[in-house]
């Protein structure tokens, strides 16, 4: 049987010194340990403060019919001091005003009168494409733009088909616009659609 020789054991370098500051340290970290524990059992005493209460429905109408009253009052108020009548001024501050509309669809209202009906009966811009798809029916238009601006398939199944007409136009619109299909091309898909 062999023999192996086993290295003799080495002592621990510490010296009285490390062995100190090794104690020391760890007087400190259980002191902290100590103060952290007795801070978070101080704070579980104190009563805690009760966050803003939010008002129940029937506290928000009491609070909107007293403001409505206040606001009543001070037209009564008014109509004292205009020396009219109270009941009639009321009546006519508390009547909505109709402003006219200033939005962005304001723009699609004005060209919406230079439209032209199409072939198919839907009214349209009147531009090349706009006439050309007007010739056929929704359906047709969207299976032929699908196939003419080489989509995989129709991106706007969830739209209703007036919506995906539209929304397929203004892509061949964009398409012709860059020169990526041309309006020959368009007819030739919608001639190709109406026959299947």
């Amino acid at each position: 049987m062999a023999t192996t020789k086993r290295a003799a054991v080495k002592p621990l370098n510490t010296t009285p010194a490390g062995i100190r500051k090794a104690s020391e340290a760890e007087k400190a970290r259980k002191a902290a340990s100590k103060k952290a524990l007795h801070a978070a059992i101080e704070a579980e005493k104190k009563p805690v403060k009760p966050g803003p209460v939010e008002p129940t429905p029937e506290e928000l109408q009491a609070k909107r019919d007293a403001e409505h009253a206040a606001y009543l009052q001070a037209l009564r108020v008014d109509a004292e001091a205009l020396g009219v009548d109270p009941e009639e001024y009321i009546a006519e501050q508390l009547k909505p005003v109709k402003t006219a509309y200033t939005g962005p669809m304001l723009a699609l209202k004005t060209a919406r009168k230079t439209y032209v009906k199409a072939k198919n009966g839907i009214q349209c811009n009147g531009d090349d494409l706009a006439l050309l798809c007007g010739e056929f029916s929704r359906e047709v238009v969207v299976k032929a733009l699908i196939r003419a601006l080489g989509l995989p398939s129709n991106p706007y199944t969830a739209l209703n088909p007036g919506q995906q007409s539209m929304n397929l136009r203004n892509k061949a619109r964009h398409a012709l616009k860059n020169r990526v299909v041309t309006s020959a091309q368009i007819a030739a898909a919608l001639q190709a659609a109406s026959k299947e």
